[in-house]
């Protein structure tokens, strides 16, 4: 039974990790996402806000930096082909083993 409250007391505590920042996702739709004209874009940015700002629970350092150059590139992109080269782009700069 000591196990048991062990184990709930860590996923409390790592629970309280995850900030979730409502004012900031929606912050961030709004200066990403806004401007697109690709519906691809502006649906993997509104994922990176969300997952930035809201499902940030154990986000690792290269999840942070994949959504964030998501962020940065995609709002000019116009074609889905653009926007699936700099998801790849992006997913190969911060998440490859090979970098």
């Amino acid at each position: 039974m000591k196990w048991l409250s062990s184990i709930i007391v860590i996923a409390v505590s790592l629970h309280v990790g995850a900030k979730e920042d409502k004012a900031g996702y929606e912050d961030c739709v709004l200066a990403h996402v806004s401007g697109t004209e690709d519906a691809l874009a502006a649906n993997l940015m509104t994922c990176a806000c969300h997952r930035l700002y809201i499902d940030n629970f154990m986000l690792s350092e290269q999840d942070q930096g994949y959504y964030q150059c998501l962020l940065d590139y995609m709002p000019d992109a116009k074609k889905a082909e653009i926007t699936l080269q700099i998801k790849r782009t992006c997913n190969d700069k911060h998440r490859s083993l090979f970098r």
